[in-house]
């Protein structure tokens, strides 16, 4: 039986900080919390020295790090990506596949599947996130920087194909509602216990509510590229943001790297949804992690050129935004330092919140008795010091 010890943590859990804690771990789950734990025989231990442990941070939609992008499709770009977003403390990932043609998808997930037979990193990214390709692509604002030439509307006989050749590992996949044979789409996914989520959309609050009926359950990076109360042609709708707002069930996510949304437009959100199902992600892109200035977002012979600016990428005549350069310890440092949340309110949003999303919480998302040890050790800067997966320490700086 594997033991570790951490000696002296701050712990942060969902509703409280605990200070002078220790957090007991055997077989890697979290076995008891407490003050002055006996130290069993043959155990490992770490002494915290008083700085901040929080749950693993989990990112419902990533799509590189580190000089790789998931869609370069390689298991080496896969490897490539997951470690430099564990470097920061992310112990949960979903990677994220954007808009494009059906055979660069399939080769997508050809190589997830090489990863997750080679890679001992498989476990941190348990299955694939689709970001389209049935996308509305008519304004700029609607498709930001998605390929606009990879769009189109839902083909239920290419849905069957990928599923069938993901073979379970597709648990995310995201569309406009407005479109022709997106509700079908969604109660598609739905049958299949597969998450489908609102995103590129210029639709209105009543064509988002059929969606919602359908099966749509999520929304992708709240307020960005996701529609508004706005004037067409002389009437006045409401959009995909107050039709979220007002159903209570459907949980956001929001882009975290303090750019893309305005500190008042995150405390809307917390107020009106409350932060079980406020997920804030990175959207990163093969720039996180890394010194890089500019690059690809997508695969590095079809990707969308983005340059990088005052800590965001955009596309280089600055129409949009394109992804972001974050890891998710950028975005616990947006949230309490920048934008004044609290420690537990913030480690709610980074990883119990994707855990209810995705259905993983009764393992993942929190510091508690009976769950995964994915902790990670952050010094009073919240910069990352230790990340731990499973009990066993996977990152170490001095």
């Amino acid at each position: 039986m594997r033991t570790l010890v951490i000696k002296n943590a701050t712990v942060v859990t969902n509703s409280a900080i605990l200070p002078e804690t220790d957090v007991l771990v055997k077989d890697g789950k979290i076995a008891a919390l407490g003050s002055h734990t006996e130290i069993p025989q043959g155990a490992e231990v770490l002494d915290a020295a008083g700085e901040y442990l929080l749950a693993g941070f989990i990112d419902l939609h990533v799509h590189g790090g580190g000089g790789a992008d998931f869609m370069d499709a390689t298991p080496a770009a896969f490897e490539t990506a997951v470690q430099a977003h564990l470097a920061h403390g992310t112990t949960l990932l979903y990677p994220t596949a954007m808009a494009a043609s059906h055979e660069a998808l399939c080769d997508f997930l050809a190589a997830y599947r090489g990863f997750l037979k080679e890679s001992p990193l498989a476990p941190l990214a348990p299955g694939v996130h689709f970001e389209g390709p049935y996308f509305f692509g008519a304004t700029q604002a609607s498709r930001g920087a998605q390929n606009a030439g990879a769009l189109r509307l839902p083909d239920m006989e290419e849905v069957d194909t990928l599923l069938t050749l993901a073979d379970g590992a597709i648990l995310r996949w995201d569309a406009s509602p407005e479109l022709a044979g997106a509700c079908e789409f969604a109660a598609h996914l739905r049958e299949r216990g597969i998450v489908a989520a609102i995103a590129h959309t210029d639709a209105t609050a009543e064509e988002a509510r059929r969606g919602f009926e359908s099966g749509f359950s999520h929304v992708t990076h709240f307020y960005n590229a996701t529609s508004m109360h706005r004037k067409r042609e002389q009437t006045v709708y409401a959009g995909v943001v107050e039709a979220t707002y007002l159903d209570d069930g459907v949980t956001v996510e929001l882009i975290g790297d303090g750019c893309h949304i305005p500190r008042e437009d995150m405390y809307l959100a917390l107020k009106i949804k409350g932060a079980e199902k406020v997920s804030v992600i990175t959207d990163g892109t093969r720039i996180s992690g890394t010194d890089l200035t500019c690059g690809k977002l997508g695969s590095l012979s079809e990707g969308t050129e983005v340059i990088v600016e005052a800590g965001v990428a955009k596309l280089p005549d600055r129409s949009s935004f394109a992804g972001s350069i974050a890891t998710m310890d950028r975005c616990l440092r947006v949230l309490v330092s920048d934008y004044g949340i609290d420690l537990p309110t913030a480690s709610v949003m980074l990883s119990l919140a994707p855990a209810l999303c995705m259905g993983v919480a009764d393992q993942k998302g929190s510091i508690a008795v009976g769950k995964d040890a994915d902790l990670v050790l952050v010094t009073h800067d919240f910069l990352v010091k230790t990340v731990i997966v499973g009990g066993h320490v996977a990152v170490h700086t001095a």
